[in-house]
């Protein structure tokens, strides 16, 4: 159970990859608030306790769902937690985000008796529901997954995408992931390399106001024509050559959880840039490159001198294919396995 169901996001795409680890021993079932055609799901007011299921919930953002945490119920419940972003890392004009942001962290230590089992999937995660009060907690790793490696890249943007020396970033493009400081960072770099590009894949729709900031920082810096917007795409045919071809991926985001894209990065061999301030140096191991967020200038010239290393450079690329597995799904059905068997409820057991 989701709030929301989209096919390309995150948790879309993780809710995928959950049913057939499952689907020879139960009959699975997914549920949302809301949705796409492009993924079929039965509507969350769907769900009738019967005291043989396994309810699978997946916790980010309040939503209508919450109705059926009222109280424990007789079947077993599962949080899948995938962190709650603070609301203030959400800018002015995106007041109902913060609204429901802040309601799901007032109701996160309330339900800690309601949940038999919370999954995390990173340090951070964890340490949060450890403070929430939650105690049966198991880290698992997030996939991949295969769909994006085995696309059949786009031929025309593989061609071009190929000649081109870029830097790209994935995600929202929102106030929270800090866009403005991957922009900045990049025209320090241009100044040491001025081939460079930077290419921005991600929906602008959340916040008109942090897209102004966007245009007018763009302009300030000059370099409105090294910067590309393509939009939110789901197509792995699109997304493959973006991720295959960029030298790094920049995410010097103010919150994650997790973060998907730096592991689909470390899938191509693309190493990330990120800053301290969240989980991500912990998802990278030592594929990436960590800068101090409060003095770009210095980080550019660190990020400079890495692109033009052959052999320093080589050896990220080599590091990440390497790590990529631990996020494979074959690891995270086997660790998902682990965890049926030594949690979850026989068959009859109520």
């Amino acid at each position: 159970m989701t709030a929301s169901l989209v096919a390309g996001d995150a948790i879309g795409n993780y809710i995928r990859m959950l049913g057939p680890i499952f689907s020879s021993r139960y009959e699975v079932a997914v549920l949302a608030d809301r949705g796409t055609q492009e993924q079929p799901f039965l509507p969350s007011f769907a769900y009738v306790p019967t005291a043989g299921d396994i309810l699978w919930f997946h916790y980010s953002i309040y939503s209508d769902n919450f109705a059926c945490l009222r109280r424990r119920g007789p079947d077993f419940k599962i949080m899948d937690f995938h962190g709650v972003c603070p609301p203030e890392l959400f800018a002015d004009d995106e007041r109902q985000m913060k609204r429901l942001t802040a309601r799901a962290l007032r109701k996160l230590p309330k339900l800690r008796d309601v949940f038999d089992l919370c999954l995390v999937h990173s340090d951070y995660s964890e340490r949060v529901l450890r403070e929430a009060g939650y105690e049966q907690i198991v880290k698992t790793p997030l996939a991949i997954g295969r769909a994006l490696a085995g696309a059949d890249e786009h031929p025309f943007l593989a061609k071009h995408l190929a000649r081109l020396e870029y830097l790209l970033f994935v995600g929202r493009v929102v106030f929270q992931k800090d866009v403005l400081g991957a922009i900045e960072l990049f025209a320090h770099i241009r100044r040491r390399r001025p081939q460079l590009k930077l290419w921005i894949l991600g929906d602008r729709s959340a916040s008109p106001q942090y897209q102004k900031q966007i245009g007018e920082l763009l302009a300030r810096l000059g370099v409105e024509r090294d910067v590309g917007f393509t939009g939110r795409l789901s197509d792995p045919a699109l997304l493959k050559p973006f991720f295959k071809y960029a030298r790094l991926l920049v995410m010097l985001t103010r919150w994650e959880s997790f973060c998907v894209p730096v592991v689909e990065a470390m899938g191509f061999g693309v190493p990330t840039v990120t800053s301290e301030r969240t989980c991500v140096p912990e998802i990278l191991g030592e594929t990436g490159f960590v800068v101090d967020r409060a003095s770009l200038e210095d980080a550019a010239e660190n990020v400079a001198a890495l692109l033009a290393d052959g052999e320093r450079y080589g050896e990220l690329r080599r590091r990440c294919l390497e790590r990529a597995p631990l996020f494979s799904e074959a690891q995270m059905a086997e660790q998902l396995r682990a965890v049926e068997k030594r949690y979850f409820p026989r068959p009859g057991q109520s």
